[in-house]
């Protein structure tokens, strides 16, 4: 009896994580959405793109593009309607503002940085009201909703 409890309860765990895993593959610029395209040519030069990656994930589909320009990384992950999520660019020690590099002199004194990424999120805060109660949630522009209260929770934690 408890064999096959176990044997369904890890077939349903690996169910459950196949389900929600990220299927990310490599694209090529052409297969990108023409919004996409559009956008991404706005704010990288064509020839410094390296790799293009589709990333699924709860059946959202966003686009990862790599590139590298004078010698500077930068990854901008962009919506399929154009809009951008995420802009993460490497960066030195000596670019972060003094205050951050202070602190982190402070706090990890022993520190061997092996590597910054200035990151820039981009999201929609939304507040309104359902059936009379307050609601707050952010949505990113790939139509994924991240729950204030899920945030309040872990705050909660830390407290």
């Amino acid at each position: 009896m408890y064999k096959k409890l176990f044997i369904t309860t890890c077939a349903a765990l690996t169910f459950s994580v196949a389900v929600f895993a990220e299927e990310s593959s490599e694209i090529s610029f052409e297969k990108l959405p023409q919004k996409v395209q559009e956008s991404a040519l706005k704010h990288l030069v064509r020839s410094s793109i390296n790799k293009v990656e589709a990333i699924k994930d709860e059946g959202i589909t966003k686009y990862e593009i790599e590139s590298k320009n004078d010698g500077i990384s930068k990854d901008i992950t962009f919506a399929d309607n154009g809009q951008i999520m995420e802009i993460e660019q490497l960066m030195q020690f000596e670019q972060l503002p003094l205050a951050a590099q202070n602190a982190i002199k402070k706090d990890y004194p022993k520190i061997k940085i092996t590597e910054i990424e200035s990151v820039q999120a981009f999201y929609f805060d939304i507040e309104g009201d359902v059936d009379g109660k307050s609601v707050e949630f952010k949505v990113l522009a790939s139509g994924d909703i991240e729950d204030e209260d899920e945030d309040d929770k872990a705050s909660d934690k830390k407290d």
